[in-house]
């Protein structure tokens, strides 16, 4: 039998052997060669040298021998939790607080401003509408009168000179007070109005048949009575929106 020799030992020792399998079943099955890798182990084990017992006061005799080689750090001084530069800061923390908050305020009323307004107008000019519907229906009978006097050839009352005089001022109130409106119908109805009113208010002392039918010839005031007709029946409908907004401004 060969035996294992003292390098292949060391060698399995410290798991360097390249045929481990075949050294562990030799040294099962040789007393010699399992007594030679016990002598090596022994001697290759190397017990760690055990500390030497350390006094009580050890730290403090450390500390003591290096104390005089260490440099003190000179003290930080303490700082106040009110300094300066935080009260800076915090006084541009509330101005920017402030400043966002009053932002936003002008921000949200610069937005329901304008839509208020858009409603107010809209509210006052459903108003005039309403109002106007009489002055339209005054307006309207006065234009009937004169058709039937065209048509009769008689002259017209001098109630028809005094009507149309007062129908000249209120006329020129509801054509200013929607000429920003954006209804052509209704702004050269208005002014068609005005145009007849004036002609027959500053006819002479007593109207005609041929005055009256000069003004319908040169004023088209078949075209206006159908005008007027128009909005007045537009007004109608209109007419229970203002209804309704007033109860709800009375509420």
């Amino acid at each position: 039998m060969n035996h294992l020799s003292d390098e292949q030992l060391i060698e399995h020792y410290f798991g360097e052997d390249t045929h481990r399998v075949v050294a562990e079943t030799h040294l099962r099955v040789c007393s010699r060669c399992e007594r030679a890798y016990e002598e090596i182990s022994s001697t290759l084990e190397v017990q760690p040298p055990e500390p030497p017992a350390r006094e009580p006061r050890y730290g403090e005799q450390v500390w003591q021998s290096i104390q005089g080689q260490l440099m003190p750090y000179p003290a930080k001084p303490q700082r106040s939790r009110f300094s300066m530069p935080r009260l800076v800061l915090a006084c541009f923390c509330l101005l920017g607080l402030v400043a966002a908050f009053l932002g936003g305020t002008l921000w949200e009323r610069s937005r329901t401003r304008p839509t208020e307004a858009r409603n107010s107008q809209r509210a006052k000019e459903r108003v005039v509408l309403f109002i106007l519907d009489d002055h339209l229906e005054r307006s309207e009978r006065l234009l009937v009168e004169l058709h039937h006097a065209d048509a009769e050839k008689e002259d017209p009352d001098q109630s028809l000179q005094t009507e149309a005089r007062q129908l000249l001022p209120d006329n020129r109130l509801y054509r200013q007070a929607l000429a920003t409106r954006e209804d052509p119908i209704m702004n050269a109805a208005l002014d068609h109005l005005e145009r007849v009113l004036l002609e027959v208010a500053n006819s002479p002392d007593k109207l005609n048949s041929a005055d009256v039918a000069r003004i319908e010839r040169e004023m088209n005031t078949d075209s206006l009575l159908f005008q007027i007709r128009v909005l007045r029946a537009r007004a109608s409908r209109q007419q229970p929106i203002v209804e309704s907004s007033r109860k709800g401004a009375s509420i």
